[in-house]
């Protein structure tokens, strides 16, 4: 490890060197370092697993020079850090020529699958592709990880793969959306008919061998309220000792959507998973830039497969996405950012026209468009103008069912959401209209919908806006730039900002 000094203006690179032995104690949720290692190496182990929090700077303490920005995630006078972490802190020690001897890790190794046919959702035969076959070796080897592979690259038939081979339940598999349980338990039903596989989801609560279970469910069940975003309010179950003996017990997770895990309500959950010798999280996008995105990994562990959507482009297993940005006339706007957001998106009227011209223009060719928006109200009133239907979190399960297969069988045409944003399986979907906009590359990946092949499509694409007024402009460019970053995707720029309303007829 290289460490920085600086005297009489000459820079120097110093290798720190411990050569101790260090010993690490494995558990599910902390591991802890049993040997007796100089304070030195504590200090070092505490000063490189940290992170600044987003708004540090803002912090009273911080001001005032008593804090100095960073969270710590290793304590000298415990030394102990989350499993997750574990990799990162053997590359460390190892860095400064430690030997690290970790004791009780759960060596588990696998050359070849059972089989490489599973079943999808509506039973029929799948082989697996060879990106599909290689995080399955790898999970079962590293135990503690993320598989990060996009939409529709087979994220579920992965896991089921997993869960087959290590044939050792009770296992869990986490999810954030009733939507996502209810496709999870289609494709798990398929292919473990020789199991009772469990379902924990709005106020349904029945345990088997292998368990779909909600965030949501999970945690009602420790009688507290889950107020994160993005998590959708749901019945609470009945049976809560049971639910919370199945966390206790279980030897085998998963977490969809893993990029999820730095929140509070997901640390907790998975943090009361005791038992469990393997933990696996699920994710169809880059993670944050952010430093707190090492709180993801804390829980679960690194990316231990990654790939990206470029490479299944050019193997044929996604559609090459055509992605027209319109640039909106410019704005000027004073204010809070919920204020020019509100503004620029929500009550812009030449937008709102654009996006009803253009919605027009794909249905009239038979195409079928996902409008993304950021909030219910917005939605509803969108979905008033254009005429379609709207899916929000607070629709009952029939109707988001509903919505969807209609959707998929192109009964419909046109839908306005706050739900397109995560795992809804929508293969035959041809555009997604990102009307939500953001800076978060997570976000912005996870909107593209539209990007599975289907033998009913011939192109796909994704639209989005270059807005001109403050915050937004920055937000724009920022996901110009993610989408650059993929080779195989197709950007053209339409330059509307000229345009007034009486002008937008496609």
């Amino acid at each position: 490890m290289l460490q920085t000094q600086i005297d009489n203006d000459i820079v120097e690179e110093v290798r720190l060197v411990f050569n101790e032995t260090v010993t690490i104690e494995f558990s599910p949720v902390w591991c802890q370092i049993t040997s007796n290692n100089s304070q030195e190496l504590y200090e070092y182990l505490y000063n490189n697993l940290a992170y600044k929090p987003e708004g540090f700077y803002f912090s009273p303490k911080y001001q005032e020079g008593v804090w100095d920005g960073y969270s710590r995630l290793f304590k000298p006078i415990t030394k102990r850090f989350r499993v997750g972490l574990l990799t990162k802190v053997i590359r460390l020690l190892e860095e400064t020529d430690c030997t690290v001897v970790v004791s009780d890790f759960p060596h588990i190794e696998l050359k070849q699958l059972k089989t490489t046919i599973y079943k999808n959702a509506k039973k029929e035969n799948v082989e697996l592709r060879h990106y599909q076959i290689d995080p399955v070796l790898t999970a079962i080897e590293k135990r503690f990880g993320i598989i990060q592979a996009p939409p529709r690259s087979g994220k579920t038939l992965i896991s089921t793969a997993i869960i087959d081979n290590e044939d050792i339940y009770p296992t869990t598999f986490f999810v954030r959306s009733k939507d996502l349980a209810y496709q999870t338990l289609a494709v798990f039903k398929a292919n473990f008919e020789d199991k009772k596989v469990g379902f924990i989801c709005d106020g349904v609560c029945d345990i088997g061998d292998i368990n779909v279970v909600t965030i949501q469910s999970v945690f009602s069940a420790y009688n507290k309220k889950c107020g994160e975003k993005g998590l959708t309010k749901e019945k609470e179950i009945d049976n809560k000792t049971e639910v919370k003996k199945l966390i206790r017990l279980t030897e085998r997770v998963f977490y969809d959507e893993a990029h999820h895990t730095s929140s509070d309500t997901s640390k907790f959950i998975l943090d009361h998973c005791v038992s469990a010798t393997m933990k696996i999280g699920l994710s169809a996008t880059p993670f944050s830039e952010k430093e707190e995105s090492v709180l993801v990994e804390e829980s679960l562990g690194p990316v231990i497969y990654q790939i990206s959507y470029s490479e299944l482009i050019k193997e044929g297993f996604l559609m090459k996405p055509y992605i027209y940005m319109y640039k909106l006339p410019k704005l000027e706007l004073e204010g809070v950012y919920r204020s020019i957001y509100k503004q620029a998106v929500v009550e812009n009227q030449f937008l709102t026209t654009l996006i009803g011209s253009i919605v027009k223009k794909l249905n009239s060719l038979g195409k079928s468009v996902v409008i993304q928006t950021e909030s219910v109200s917005h939605s509803k009133n969108l979905a008033k103008y254009l005429s379609c239907e709207y899916l929000i979190g607070s629709d009952s399960t029939e109707k988001r069912q509903r919505v969807i297969q209609d959707l998929l069988n192109k009964k419909i045409l046109c839908v306005v959401s706050t739900l397109f944003e995560e795992g809804l399986d929508t293969v035959t979907l041809d555009y997604t209209i990102n009307l939500a906009g953001g800076l978060s590359n997570i976000s912005t990946f996870q909107r593209m919908r539209s990007i599975t092949a289907h033998e009913s499509k011939t192109t796909i694409g994704i639209i989005d806006f270059i807005h001109q007024c403050k915050y937004l402009k920055r937000h724009s460019k920022k996901r110009m730039e993610l989408y650059s970053s993929e080779p195989e995707f197709v950007i053209e720029t339409r330059d509307v900002s000229k345009l007034g309303v009486q002008d937008l007829i496609f």
